[in-house]
């Protein structure tokens, strides 16, 4: 050793000493909010110097910490997502990129839009610079990745190694939040999945608070390989731009739809905008069963949970998943007593006839056939549709006749907190929404206020009790303008089986619908309701193969604007948590074919042929 020093002195002496190579310490890898830009700005230019390092990260507290490569701003700590670049509008961007690794990395996004360059290639130990002047205003992102200059996915180690780059329109920064998914797939595909929104997962993303009659306006981010249904419980709202990282494209006035239910692409950003207006605690999360379950905390693919009340109750869920407490904006005051008698509902959970459902390759997968019964009718999959009326309050008193604990959630319905149907989360300080364990009751008490199509679904143990059969559609009418099953029609999509690459489409619960009869020039009603676990459905009206014109009328149960409410090819991708409405008026005599299949499944269609008489 001290020759080796002596050597490394005369070298030096020399100036032919090599640069040492850096090495790295072990560091901790923290979760970032996203809400303090990274950098010094001065004069109209960003300068941020930062580091690609190594470290260990916990997006769980259930569970022991990972390995992963993350960001970090020199001389601070690595985070997860990477620290955020926010700039105004004409912001020239200075960016000092080392790579602390052994290895190398290619660095992606760090240049102004649209417009694409080379990705950046930083050798081990080697440092680059970009430069470029931000004049697109829009929610991007900037990625580093390893092996590959062009990377497919980054599921393993460079999961993290991802950050926000937000361009203001403004000469300030705005008041809204930035949300970044990722996704970390751990040891090889065996190890745990984790699905994490700024760099945690449910229970431990962040907790927001909001008063009712704010102003929220929200930025997501999904660098991932994997589209993400965001659904809103108990309130609308309105997405005011979409990107892909290439563009960020915002929506006109008149050209923006109310949702509670928003499709997220893969590499795909959005931005939206909500009001609280009843208070409670409420959630935002991924409509997608593998997205949101405790399982992928398992270490084991093949093990499964049998009944989720076992579980702490912060941790029936998991991954993308943010909560959110709205608070009265004065002090509370009692709601108005209404002088209409509630419609009184029976839904009784319970059991088909069948064996159960199971999955190839794990025999332990074992899956009963459930569904809901209405008013003493019969069990079925999915359950009987509720008709309601809008304005006309009810009182639905749930019976759970099966062996595990269950809840129901009314999607789409803005009702108060408590029976949202989310167990100990629902509520407020004075009351939690209780479990609906086996052989209990519990009444949910609203008024819808508005017409439309929406859906009721188990909202507990969801993977296995979707699959099983738990979901049904909901339909609300306008007073004095009954349900007319000869011109309205309700489709609820979903699959026979726990295997989204396998099993078969189901309309109505069937693989083949009865027949049916139109009239030329007869106006149709078409209502879409996606309730598949984890899959995305393709939908089309055909005749003779080809699909035939319709006109959109409403999302997720809100009237669509008259820029939007107009004709189209009737072919639509619908995921979960999503509810369309059409109308098709046929302009001549024919057979016509509507068809569901599952996006990525061998599995066979559904279908019904509809008879077009003059």
């Amino acid at each position: 050793m001290r020759i080796l020093t002596i050597v490394w002195l005369l070298l030096a002496l020399t100036g032919c000493v090599p640069e040492r190579p850096t090495t790295t310490a072990a560091m901790t890898v923290a979760a970032n909010d996203n809400r303090a830009p990274a950098g010094t700005l001065h004069g109209g230019v960003l300068s941020l110097s930062l580091e690609v390092t190594e470290g260990t990260w916990q997006p769980d507290r259930a569970l022991p910490a990972l390995k992963v490569l993350a960001f970090a701003e020199t001389g601070k700590s690595a985070t997860t997502p990477g620290p955020l670049i926010r700039v105004a509008r004409g912001t020239e961007v200075r960016v000092r990129i080392t790579n602390r690794l052994g290895e190398t990395v290619w660095m992606h996004g760090l240049n102004d839009r649209p417009g694409q360059v080379e990705a950046l290639q930083i050798d081990a130990h080697a440092t680059v610079e970009a430069h470029f002047r931000a004049d697109t205003p829009g929610s991007y992102y900037y990625f580093g990745s390893l092996h590959d200059p062009a990377p497919d996915a980054r599921e393993d180690r460079d999961s993290e190694l991802h950050g926000a780059l937000i361009v203001d329109t403004g000469k300030t920064v705005d008041d809204d939040r930035v949300f970044v998914i990722s996704f970390h797939l751990d040891a090889g595909k065996d190890g745990p999945a984790f699905w994490t929104i700024n760099g945690a997962s449910w229970p431990d993303t962040e907790r927001l608070t909001y008063l009712v009659g704010d102003r929220v306006r929200w930025r997501w981010i999904n660098p991932t390989t994997h589209r993400h249904p965001m659904h809103l419980h108990g309130h609308y709202f309105t997405v005011t731009s979409s990107g892909d990282n290439w563009l960020d494209r915002p929506f006109a006035p008149d050209g923006r739809r109310l949702a509670v239910t928003q499709v997220l692409d893969a590499g795909e950003t959005m931005a939206l905008e909500w009001s609280p207006q009843t208070p409670g605690n409420w959630l935002f999360h991924c409509h997608i069963a593998f997205h949101v379950m405790p399982e992928n905390r398992l270490s084991d693919a093949t093990q499964w949970y049998d009944d989720y009340a076992e579980l702490p109750h912060d941790q029936h869920m998991a991954g993308l998943v943010l909560g959110m407490h709205v608070l009265p904006a004065t002090a509370a005051v009692a709601a108005a007593e209404t002088a209409q008698a509630p419609r009184r509902i029976a839904l009784r959970i319970g059991e088909r006839s069948g064996a159960a459902y199971s999955q190839q390759g794990m025999p332990t997968l074992k899956i009963p056939r459930l569904g809901y019964a209405v008013d003493g009718g019969p069990i079925s999959a999915p359950g009987a549709a509720l008709i309601l009326e809008r304005g006309q309050p009810v009182e639905i008193t749930i019976v759970n006749q099966i062996a595990h604990a269950s809840a129901v959630h009314w999607h789409g319905i803005e009702l108060d907190s408590y029976y949202d149907g989310v167990p100990h989360w629902g509520g407020d300080s004075s009351r939690t929404t209780p479990l609906i364990g086996p052989g209990e009751t519990f009444t949910a008490r609203f008024a819808p206020p508005r017409a439309g199509t929406f859906m009721y679904h188990t909202h507990f143990n969801d993977f296995f009790q979707l699959v099983g059969g738990l979901y049904g559609a909901l339909i609300v009418v306008d007073p004095g303008k009954p349900f007319d099953a000869a011109t309205d029609h309700v489709y609820v999509i979903s699959m026979d089986g726990p295997d989204d690459l396998r099993d078969a489409a189901l309309l109505n619960g069937a693989a083949e619908l009865p027949a049916v009869a139109w009239h030329v020039g007869q106006r149709q009603r078409l209502r879409l309701i996606g309730i598949a676990p984890v899959a995305t459905a393709r939908i089309r009206l055909m005749h003779e193969q080809t699909s035939i014109a319709w006109r959109a009328l409403a999302k997720d149960g809100a009237d669509l604007p008259a820029a939007l409410a107009t004709p189209g090819i009737a072919d639509l991708a619908i995921s979960p948590g999503e509810t369309y409405d059409f109308d098709v008026v046929p302009d001549a005599p024919g057979i016509l074919r509507l068809e569901a299949e599952m996006s990525g499944s061998a599995g066979a269609r559904a279908g019904q042929t509809i008879d077009v008489l003059p």
